[in-house]
Parts: C-alpha cells; structure tokens; sequence
C-alpha cells in the first residue's frame, strides 16, 4: 500500500519534536499528539494487510478551504473517509447521534464525530467532482476507534462505525469485496486529491463546413482585431469514460495554492463553515467550527503561542532557581 503523509509539522522521520508538540497542541487542540498516535496504529495495521493498488493519504488539506482529512483510502473497493478517534469510555452511536454515557444514560457528545465525518465526506466528493470529473460511487464515512479503552454502542448508525476489534474484518470485507473502480480511476483521483486542477471549459465548436461554403469570406473585425489567422479545428468527439477520466485533455495542472475551494452545494457549503482547518475535538479557546485568520508568524509560530511558550519558560526557570535556593542553602 502507499502511504502519502500530509501531517503538519512532522521532521523527516515523521516525528513531532518538543516545539512542533506544542505548536500543534495550540494550532490544532491539545488533543493533537494523542490523535496521530492513534492514526499510526491505524496506519501500521493498513499498511500490513493492504496489498498494491491502495493509497492512504493522511492529514490532507483540501485546497485553501482550511478542511483537513485525517484520513483518505482509495482502492479498487472504493473510496472512504476515515476518522480515528482517541477517544475512551462509553460512547453511543444512533443514527446520525453520537452520545457520550452520562450515568445511566447517553447525552450528546461535545462533537458529534458522525455527522463531522460525514461533511467530511461530502466536501472530499465536491473537492473531486469541481474539477471536471464525476465519481461513479459515493465516498463512504467511517469512524475507528483508535483506542481499546474505547467502547461504542451501535444503533442503527448512520455511517460505518467499530471499535480496534473490528478493523480486521473491515480489511477483509475490502480485499475480498467486489471492485467498483479500476485502478486507472483509482490512480485519476488520488492524483486529483493531491495535485487538484481547475475545471476548463471546452472551447466552441465551429458548425461543418458545406461545399458549396468552401470560398473564403471577408473576416469579421473582431476576427482581425485578435488576430485569428485560420480557422479553428474540430475538435476530436471523447467517449463519455475519457470524458471524464482523461486527466490530460479536460484540465490543467496548478499551484495547489491557488485552488479557491468553494463548494457550491449547500451541504457542502455547511461542511467549509462548520469543519475546523484540523477536524479535532476543540481546544478550550475553539468556539467556533471555521477556519483561522491567518496571522504574523515569527519562527513559525503564532503571538499567542511565542507567549504560550514564554510562559512555560518563565516557569521552568522559577522551579530550577527554586530547586537551586533548596540544595544551596537548607
């Protein structure tokens, strides 16, 4: 299986250092270490059991709509957004409810991480189809458990749910399913997702020429005016599969930057104002569920986290000095 890691902030060996940790427990919750811990398990178990014509691409972000994936798996059985909790406790799964124990009873969770996974899906299919292509399958959300600690009661729930116990038979049902896309497709939009394009409009067509049409005429003045020295060609009839396959003819490649990812569906519209850059439990100053301003950055990091760290700083010194006072003088 190939592996495409898009997590921010890792050195080259994929691992976070001290600074980078707590950069991203600020940019993206406190629970940020704790999540790609329970990704890479995830990640290993794939990565065992899933033979070539996989791609696992982690932590990606779709264009500059500050959405981030924390995981996407296409193959021949299809095409799934994953989300890997490190969630522990008891925790109910009812439709389109996700509902935490409280006492004897469920109540709402603070996130509910079906309907977040399911936005994240629709956003991932509208991401793919602006760029000219159609998906013949849906994109399925699917939500793993990261963590043994956790247990989730199923009712009825509205997406694929399971606790660490059920990975294996999720494998097998993939490996053994029935294929529902070619790795030609497979391969169009992986690259799609990581390298995406802008929609090109195909240019007019001219009507065919009649014989008794074949003398010259006089050309227009707009025609002189931009300079059309011949006239425009046919262009080849495509089947309807290289219609919408064929990554050479209908679109160009860009400076992913410079995607303006702006759904315009309404439920995907719902999923760019309510799913945070980095889908996460919110750290306690997260509010609201949308992008981040950007803002000056000095060595990489933010105002508020050059003062989170000054703070650790000013605290470290006090207890040395302290332990210091202790050795010397008692």
């Amino acid at each position: 299986m190939k592996i495409v890691d898009k997590t921010p902030l890792l050195d080259e060996k994929g691992n976070l250092g001290l600074m980078q940790r707590i950069q991203g427990m600020l940019e993206y919750g406190f629970n940020w270490p704790r999540e790609l811990e329970a990704q890479n398990a995830i990640v290993r178990f794939f990565d065992r059991q899933l033979e070539k014509g996989y791609t696992l691409i982690r932590n990606m972000a779709l264009g500059q709509s500050g959405i981030m994936i924390p995981m996407i798996l296409l193959g021949p059985s299809g095409i799934y957004v994953i989300e890997v909790t490190h969630l522990r406790g008891r925790y109910e799964a009812r439709d389109e409810s996700w509902n935490v124990e409280s006492g004897d009873q469920y109540k709402p969770a603070p996130v509910n991480l079906i309907k977040q996974t399911m936005r994240m899906a629709r956003a991932l299919q509208a991401f793919i189809e602006r760029q000219g292509v159609r998906i013949p399958v849906g994109i399925e959300p699917v939500i793993i458990a990261g963590d043994p600690g956790l247990h989730i009661e199923s009712v009825r729930p509205a997406i694929k749910v399971m606790m660490i116990d059920g990975i294996k038979s999720f494998v097998n049902s993939l490996t053994t399913g029935r294929p529902v896309l070619t790795n030609e497709q497979v391969h169009n939009f992986t690259d799609r997702i990581l390298n995406p394009r802008v929609k090109q409009d195909e240019p007019p067509t001219e009507p065919p020429v009649l014989q008794s049409e074949q003398e010259p005429k006089p050309r227009a003045a707009w025609e002189e005016m931009y300079g059309w020295n011949e006239e425009p060609q046919q262009p080849p009839q495509a089947s309807h599969a290289g219609a919408t396959f064929d990554t050479s003819q209908d679109v160009q490649p860009f400076n992913p930057n410079e995607f303006g990812f702006a759904m315009s569906e309404e439920e995907a519209s719902a999923a760019t104002s309510e799913i945070p850059p980095v889908l996460r439990e919110p750290a306690p100053d997260q509010s609201v569920r949308g992008a981040r301003p950007k803002q000056q950055r000095f060595l990489g990091m933010t105002p508020v986290q050059l003062t989170f760290i000054g703070v650790l700083v000013v605290l470290l010194v006090s207890i040395l000095a302290a332990l210091a006072y202790v050795v010397m003088f008692l």
